[in-house]
């Protein structure tokens, strides 16, 4: 747990402008449904311990919400080097070699996102279709399924961009260390 909290700089290119700025959207929008789920489940918890009366369907709005919003954190995360990284058996490898395995790596966050996001609009539909509704509230489910797929979409668009930059070598090597905590 020695690792620093230093993150990459922002990219400088339009594409990496574009894509860290709805990114960084993204999360304090996620951000903003996670302070709404806290605040509802104060109200419920207030209203259940001082009037016997909590709100009805707060476990399914947490647990929308929250689905909603983790997504919504993942294309930040990817843009500023913030997932875990398990260098154990690269830290002393060569620059070019670190660089070509952070592509790779960005490549699959990008591939699998990319896989997620058209689960998970095929998903939507099917929920749609099939009426899908929660307990309590009935909410249609596929609203906050429908809800994740920009964000995965975003997710992939971000893993592909970081992959390019890279392998084009664009990431200096003094961020990719504090991004990645290397020695």
């Amino acid at each position: 747990m020695s690792e620093p909290l230093v993150l990459k700089r922002a990219p400088t290119d339009r594409i990496g402008r574009v894509l860290f700025a709805a990114s960084k959207a993204f999360a304090l929008v996620g951000g903003l449904v996670l302070v709404s789920m806290t605040l509802m489940s104060l109200a419920s918890i207030v209203g259940r311990a001082a009037f016997n009366k909590p709100l009805p369907g707060d476990y399914e709005l947490v647990q929308l919400g929250c689905a909603v919003a983790v997504a919504a954190f993942l294309p930040f995360c990817q843009m500023r080097g913030g997932h875990v990284l398990v260098d154990f058996f690269t830290a002393n490898a060569r620059p070019a070699v670190r660089g070509a395995l952070d592509a790779l790596g960005a490549t699959l966050v990008g591939i699998a996102a990319a896989t997620f996001t058209w689960r998970l609009a095929v998903g939507a539909v099917s929920l749609q279709q099939a009426n899908d509704q929660t307990t309590i509230l009935e909410i249609p489910t596929w609203y906050a399924v429908g809800l994740m797929v920009p964000s995965f979409a975003l997710l992939a668009a971000a893993g592909f961009y970081t992959a390019w930059q890279h392998w084009c070598g664009r990431l200096p090597e003094a961020d990719r260390d504090a991004a990645g905590a290397r020695p």
